[in-house]
């Protein structure tokens, strides 16, 4: 029935825009701040420090967040490897950061994978 779905859709709409808050702060810390650090940290810094930060401040978010996932869609992670982005998740969360910021940030690349991954996105 047409009236059930758009009820749902409104529920679960109405429900994210509560937790879009806490959501956007996790994201937007990711983004400032989770470049120079090694997978084992930046997991433990989004996992464990911010998430536990922004619950135990009682900031709504969505449970399980992963902050990839607030930057990019899996269309987007396709996408990139297309364009010769390595799979590895480290080169993943560098390429949300890359493409979520409005200026082009520092990239130390010595293997030059990402160099190459921004010569064929942008041509």
């Amino acid at each position: 029935d047409e009236y059930t779905r758009w009820t749902k859709t409104v529920k679960d709409l109405t429900d994210l825009a509560v937790r879009l808050t806490g959501n956007c702060l996790l994201a937007s810390a990711f983004v400032g701040y989770i470049s120079p650090f090694s997978s084992i940290i930046r997991a433990n810094l989004w996992k464990d420090a911010w998430t536990g930060d922004l619950k135990a401040r009682q900031i709504p978010m969505s449970d399980g967040i992963d902050p990839l996932f607030v930057l990019a869609t899996e269309g987007d992670l396709a996408a990139w490897q297309n364009e010769g982005l390595p799979a590895d998740r480290v080169s993943v969360e560098n390429a949300a950061v890359v493409t979520s910021c409005a200026r082009w940030p520092l990239m130390i690349d010595p293997q030059l994978q990402g160099v190459k991954w921004i010569k064929q996105r942008v041509g």
